[in-house]
């Protein structure tokens, strides 16, 4: 809001709690006329600041391809050039790929591929956590409009040492450059007329190079940010994929028969190394050495992981329209101990092709299937050592008489000796149609998901002073339908391809640990992942009479209090107060019950068209912090928080409970229905629209295709969501509008 809106708020708060009022009507003025900017202005940090940059963006690709029936290759460069809408921030990159296909023989097949990738991110900072851009956004949108920017004497306005101008104007940056190089070479031999060996061997290995300064900054007479301070750090990772996979194929008459017996394996190897000064002579050098060494700091650390598997498959076909495919795999993961490393993962499907059969004459349907099958799938996705007793460094300590501070070790987690696979259950009954000659085709999945010992971190008490490691402490259960549709046609010129997808679930947590709820996680025996528990609420209180009739409240309320319902008490009824042990409940999830997504693109002559659109819904959000609460450590008030409980305008359906100066503890920081939103949409993605040059304009200039494009992508989102925010990132870094376009040209 405006700084004299502001004013006028804080000014209610205040007189609601019985206080002095902070600003005069002469200075609300001053804010309005604008005639003092330094001391009454009306800066519009958040504004300014996505303004800032240019936010052009520019991508070209180069690609050659060749050779003969015998060797073939492909070259690409690519280079990629991106401007924030924040200034100072950006992001470079350069793409290297080569390709490589020869036949060696008429039974042996090499194939080579390099991929290289340089890429490099500026963006300013705060001078504070949390940092970079985002730490830059999220404060100056709490920042009041009262603040001043940049002042005619060269100082700048501040709130508790925050200053968007101060630090965009100053040194501070972060730098983060990758270097990813891909490397892989591979085999295919035809051992014999039905038999195929393939080879691969792949390596990864990423270079990533982090530094952040922060400037001694002299932000006003009274305030300066300091010391300087610089930090970087250095991580190395590389991927070693091994795989060998032998297939066999036969047809006898038929009968088509298919097997496969492969071996895959991938180590992992990580490790980084920190380092920081401070009280650097000058803002422009920033090297580590350039530091004071007297608080100097250093770290580092590593860890490794290997995953290696054996799996084979079997496929029979009989008459092109009976199907059966069984599968196993036998996976070992090093996150796991000795005893429990190794688990069996096996499924069957079975399929059959209905329209294949001679009495199937049904002239609109022209292919129908019907199919099924069970599986189980494992999931290692962990921590590296959870089964390990892991010993923290850097726990200093005070030993001896004079109680000198010594560097120490601690275990500081107990470790899950037991810990084993994470396995999931798969049924699925599916049905394919194909109408009109496939110009309508339909696929709907019914899906039961059962997952069992879930590796899951349970919540503990601060009394036991070590923290559980993961462990299999859950069973969650996941049912639902996937359903695609796609319509390909043509009326005339006009060519057209319309495709959608919608999926339903329905989510229970059938098991957790010992216990039938984890409130801190969102887990609850019965219920959805990720629900909501809370009061459930009942608009605001209206005046003292309301506050009096209604049972007493977790907090001594007043009229323009968020009014909490008595839904229980010890005996199972309501006893006429409001606590949390018997007034909270299951209120909505974050957990969506619906996904779905449509494309359409059609296309006349040289014009074509794409739009993409996605979406999902049955789902809940709570913004918390300072984007639900007004004055939360001293942030600024939205616009649809004006919509409040005033005296003048005890609304008990307002959007906003009365103002108050918050400091967290209040009745409005409970989870509940009041402050919980709809967090379903609909979002446009994508819009672009294209145009090829006829073929006979192009062969003068001896290009074979050009096509050029406008595109935008995020144009639109429709929503019930809080005015402002985006129900898809909620407080973090929202989907950016880009407008754009490009040319396509091969020769």
């Amino acid at each position: 809001v405006d700084s004299w809106i502001y004013a006028e708020m804080i000014n209610e708060a205040l007189q609601n709690a019985g206080s002095n009022q902070q600003y005069t009507e002469a200075e609300i003025q001053k804010f309005k006329t604008g005639e003092d900017p330094d001391n009454y202005p009306n800066k519009r940090h958040y504004d300014d600041l996505v303004k800032s940059g240019s936010g052009l963006q520019t991508e070209h690709y180069l690609s050659f391809s060749g050779g003969k029936a015998n060797n073939a290759y492909l070259f690409s460069v690519g280079y990629l050039d991106q401007s924030s809408f924040v200034k100072e921030s950006g992001h470079k990159r350069y793409n290297i790929l080569f390709n490589s296909n020869s036949r060696l023989s008429d039974k042996f097949r090499l194939n080579t591929s390099f991929q290289g990738r340089v890429g490099k991110t500026t963006e300013p900072t705060t001078i504070r956590r949390p940092d970079g851009v985002n730490g830059l956004l999220g404060d100056a949108l709490k920042i009041p409009n009262t603040i001043a920017g940049k002042k005619s004497d060269g100082y700048y306005g501040q709130q508790t040492g925050f200053t968007i101008e101060g630090w965009m104007d100053s040194e501070s940056f972060i730098k983060d450059a990758t270097n990813r190089m891909n490397v892989s070479a591979g085999f295919e031999w035809d051992i014999v007329k039905s038999l195929r060996l393939t080879g691969l061997a792949g390596y990864n290995y990423d270079n990533i190079k982090y530094k952040r300064f922060w400037p001694l900054l002299v932000v006003d007479q009274t305030y300066t940010e300091g010391p300087s301070e610089l930090t970087e750090t250095r991580t190395e990772n590389s991927l070693l994929t091994l795989q060998a996979l032998l297939n066999y194929d036969k047809t006898i008459k038929k009968h088509e028969f298919h097997a496969l017996g492969g071996f895959s394996q991938e180590s992992n190897t990580n490790s980084w190394l920190q380092s920081s000064r401070d009280n650097f002579p000058s803002n422009t050098l920033y090297e580590m050495s350039a530091g004071a060494p007297s608080n100097q700091q250093n770290g580092g650390s590593g860890y490794e992981w290997a995953l290696q598997s054996f799996f084979g498959r079997i496929n029979y076909i009989y008459d092109g329209k009976y199907l059966f495919e069984a599968n196993t795999r036998y996976d070992g993961s090093s996150r796991f101990p000795a005893r429990n490393r190794w688990g069996v993962f096996p499924s069957v499907s079975a399929g059959w092709i209905i329209s294949q059969e001679s009495f199937f004459h049904f002239n609109p349907v022209n292919h129908l299937k019907i199919r099924g099958s069970w599986g189980k799938l494992g999931n290692q996705n962990i921590g590296n050592y959870p089964f390990q007793q892991i010993l923290s460094l850097g726990l200093d300590a005070p030993f001896g008489i004079a109680e000198k501070m010594y560097s120490g070790a601690a275990a500081t987690r107990v470790p899950s000796t037991d810990i084993t696979w994470e396995s999931t259950r798969v049924i699925d009954v599916g049905l394919d149609i194909g109408l009109l000659n496939n110009k309508i085709n339909v696929s709907l999945d019914l899906y039961d998901k059962l997952t069992s010992d879930i590796l899951y971190n349970v919540t503990a008490s601060t009394v036991l002073g070590m923290t559980p490691s993961v462990q299999n402490a859950g069973m969650v259960s996941n049912r639902g339908i996937d359903l695609t549709l796609q319509h390909r046609s043509h009326i005339g010129n006009v060519f057209y391809n319309i495709s959608g997808n919608f999926s339903y679930v329905k989510n229970k947590v059938k098991k957790l640990a010992s216990v039938l709820q984890d409130v801190n996680s969102g887990l609850f025996v019965g219920y959805p992942l990720q629900s909501i528990y809370g009061y459930v609420a009942d608009g605001l209180f209206i005046d003292q009479q309301d506050v009096d009739k209604s049972p007493a409240q977790p907090r001594v309320a007043a009229p323009g209090d968020i009014k909490l319902l008595d839904i229980s008490g010890p005996d199972g009824v309501s006893d006429g107060k409001v606590n949390a042990d018997y007034d909270r409940k299951i209120i909505g999830n974050r957990f969506p019950k619906y996904t779905y997504g449509l494309t359409f693109n059609p296309s006349y002559k040289g014009l074509d068209l794409f739009i993409n659109l996605y979406g999902v819904a049955g789902l809940n959000k709570i913004l918390g912090g300072f984007a639900d609460n007004a004055f939360y450590q001293g942030s600024n008030p939205q616009e649809w928080m004006m919509d409040r409980w005033t005296k003048d305008n005890p609304n008990p359906k307002a959007s906003y409970p009365r103002f108050l100066v918050v400091g967290g503890g209040e009745q409005q920081f409970y989870t509940s229905t009041f402050v919980m939103q709809n967090a379903s949409f609909l979002r446009i993605s994508n819009i672009q629209l294209g145009y090829s040059i006829p073929k006979k304009l192009l062969g003068r200039i001896q290009v074979s295709k050009l096509h050029v494009y406008i595109n935008i992508k995020n144009p639109f989102i429709f929503d019930h969501f809080r005015v402002g925010w985006d129900p898809e990132t909620g407080t973090g870094y929202p989907p950016a509008r880009y407008v754009g376009g490009g040319i396509n040209v091969n020769f």
